[in-house]
């Protein structure tokens, strides 16, 4: 039976969607960044690269905004409240770092593309107005930040994949499972 809200033990079908589709969007758009930065003038993918990376962030950037609405809706399970108070603090402060890190790494890419006064076209579809402009290095300093906080996120996935496979092959409990809808 599909369930669409989460209930008191399991992941209902619209977080599960949104954590797999978040997460893979995520690596997909730290993978091509990393890409991109490296290709030359005359390369295929120079322009549609970027173009590509700018627009599937826009979508990013909406995807975790209705993550954090659909959460208001549909709590957590409970099934959570097994684990020692530490790992259910450490959980929450992850879960919510990683949003606030892609919402962070959304707007510094806003910015770079928008520091000069141009709007920011999505997928050719719509265009979102540039807000600050004049700035002096804006472009530089919202690089920057893009580029860290992309390095910081992709760490602690990291460290967040490690967890959720120590809880699977180590502690044998159904953390994992959960997430795949068991």
């Amino acid at each position: 039976m599909v369930i669409i809200k989460n209930s008191s033990s399991r992941f209902g079908l619209i977080s599960l969607i949104l954590h797999w589709l978040i997460a893979l969007v995520t690596l997909s758009l730290f993978v091509l960044g990393v890409w991109m930065v490296d290709l030359d003038y005359y390369s295929a993918w120079y322009q549609l690269a970027p173009w590509w990376h700018k627009s599937v962030g826009v979508c990013l950037f909406v995807l975790v905004l209705l993550r954090w609405y659909w959460q208001l809706f549909s709590p957590s399970p409970l099934a959570l409240s097994t684990l020692p108070m530490w790992q259910r603090i450490s959980a929450h402060i992850v879960h919510e770092l990683m949003n606030i890190l892609i919402v962070c790494i959304c707007l510094a890419g806003y910015f770079i593309d928008t520091a000069k006064g141009h709007d920011l076209s999505v997928f050719d579809w719509f265009h979102i107005p540039a807000t600050l402009t004049g700035i002096d290095n804006l472009e530089d300093i919202a690089g920057d930040v893009h580029a860290v906080a992309a390095y910081v996120l992709m760490g602690i996935v990291g460290l967040h994949v490690l967890a959720a496979l120590k809880h699977h092959f180590i502690n044998k409990d159904n953390t994992l499972l959960r997430m795949f809808g068991k």
